[in-house]
Order: C-alpha cells, then structure tokens, then sequence
C-alpha cells in the first residue's frame, strides 16, 4: 500500500498553511508544483489551490529525498514506493546512529498532520524499544522542547500541542503505573504551586523517583501552600519536588507560604524554566535548586 493510500486526500490547505507544514517557502512549492508536476492541488469555486493530506505528505518525503541528495526534478518522477525505498535509506541510517532522533522526528511529523495513529504507534514502540529513563531524557522531554519551539514559530497551533500533550501525558502515566509504590520507600511529594498549571516538568521527575524506589506522592498543578504542607506532614515525606515553569507575581508569595508552613525536616528540590528567577527566595529557605533532569537523576539516585 502507497503511502497516499492512507492519508486524506480532500483538499483543504491553502499554500500558507502548506509551507508551515512542509517547511519549503512558497516559492519552492509554486515551483515543484509547476514545473515538476510534483503535487497537483485541486481548485475552490474562486479558483485557489487546495492541498491535501496527500499532497502535503508527498511534498514533506520529496523534500527528504532532495535533502539526501536527489535533484527534484528526479525525485518528483519517483512513483510512491521509490520514494519509500530512498527515504528508507535514509531513516534506516538515522535509526542505526540516532534511534531516539528518529523516533521523535517521525512522532512529530505524526503530530504535524494530526495522525494519532501513527504518533500513538510511535510511543507504543518507544515504550517497547527502550528503558524508561531513556523515554524521559531522550524521546519525552526533547518532543515537550521541540513542540513549545514549533509554537513558538507558529508551526504549531493549540491543537497540535494539545494533541502531542495528550499522547505523551497518557505515555508517561502508563509508565508511572509500572512502578508500583512500596511502603518501605522514603516518600516524596511532587506538586506545583498555585497558579502553576504546567505539569510535564512534575510528572518526569515522578517518573524518575519512580524508578529509584521512592514512595511518591504525586499531588498535581495549582495547589496552595497550606494544601501542599499538610500533604507533606501526613506522608512524613523526606522531600517536597516543586516545578515552576511560569513567570507570575503571585508565585513568590505562594513559594513564601510555603516555605513558612513546611516542617523543618523536610527537604525541597525546585526545579522548572522559571526556577531560577526565584533564587532570592531559594536561597533564603536553605532549598536546592533542581536545573535539569540530569541533576534530579543523580540527586534521586543518592
């Protein structure tokens, strides 16, 4: 079966929509498209150029080709299962030196045209394929970095970022539920502060306590101090994980509050983008400043 086989073929992209999905100028595509024959968009009743699932596909695996090498006017001659056999080259060589990378490349580009299917298949086949540090460092955290960048060059709506969200939210809970919790584990609490409603830097750390045999106490986004100390004295945790991944005023205050109500034995480790613009507060609670994965690996680990 071709690969045009199973993508949608009704026409519904305009050409500005097009280069956002393929990442070829408009000029490149005008120029692919007529002089090559390599897409051939159907028309609206105004007379503009419509491209398809198909079409975008098409012109994303004509790029690859060009990339490897190919001269377009070569590569637009290729029938669908030629260019599988070139492209295959190609992904058969970035699987041999970079498996993580090709896995997210083709997750992403699954993400791109909304193909559940094939981006859930994908994280099925991580999960699979590799342990679940490997899945946290080097497949879930570079997709949450790659994505945010794609949104920030509007190469990525709301959507695309809810859907790759959702995907890997159910991935990494999945993975959570592998890790049964043991009553001989030191407990730890994971939370972020109210008004801090990012929760992927929290869920990978949960993850990584997980894996290391501590009894975790995953609370969630958006808790208010009081809510956050009293979990901490019921589970008599010997560290409280904090994410803040937000610029807001009102995080000071809260990261205050907190500091005030938990009991002294307890340890805090915070981390997240915007940690570091609480240093002063940090610093003064005597708390540990968390900068990466890497980091909390390690200090979970001892």
């Amino acid at each position: 079966m071709s690969t045009n086989d199973v993508v949608s073929v009704t026409p519904k992209y305009l050409i500005g929509a097009v280069t956002k999905l393929t990442g070829l100028s408009i000029d490149v595509v005008r120029v692919w498209e007529r002089r090559y024959g390599a897409v051939h968009p159907a028309r609206s009743d105004g007379g503009t150029r419509l491209y398809s699932d198909a079409d975008v596909l098409r012109l994303k695996r004509l790029r690859q080709a060009v990339d490897k090498g190919f001269g377009i006017g070569q590569a637009a001659r290729f029938s669908e299962t030629e260019l599988d056999e070139v492209i295959g080259e190609t992904r058969q060589s970035l699987e041999a030196t970079d498996p993580f990378g090709a896995l997210r490349r083709r997750f992403i580009d699954a993400i791109q045209i909304m193909d559940v299917v094939a981006a859930e298949q994908e994280l099925a086949r991580a999960a699979t394929l590799f342990s679940t540090r490997e899945i946290v460092k080097n497949i879930v955290a570079p997709i949450l970095k790659e994505a945010g960048e794609r949104c920030a060059r509007g190469e990525f709506g709301a959507a695309h970022e809810h859907l790759a969200s959702g995907l890997l939210r159910n991935l990494l809970s999945s993975l959570l539920r592998l890790y049964p919790a043991s009553s001989n584990g030191d407990a730890i609490v994971l939370a972020t502060p109210a008004q801090e409603r990012h929760e992927f830097g929290l869920l990978l750390a949960a993850l990584l306590a997980a894996m290391h045999g501590w009894r975790v106490v995953y609370l969630g986004v958006d808790l208010p101090a009081p809510e956050i100390a009293h979990a901490v004295r019921l589970t008599n945790a010997r560290v409280l994980v904090l994410s803040v991944s937000v610029a807001h005023s009102i995080i000071d205050d809260e990261l205050r509050a907190i500091s005030n109500v938990l009991p002294i034995s307890t340890r805090v480790w915070i981390g997240g983008e915007e940690a570091t613009r609480h240093r002063a507060i940090i610093e003064r609670a005597n708390w540990v400043l968390v900068r990466n994965l890497e980091e909390l690996d390690d200090m979970l680990k001892r």
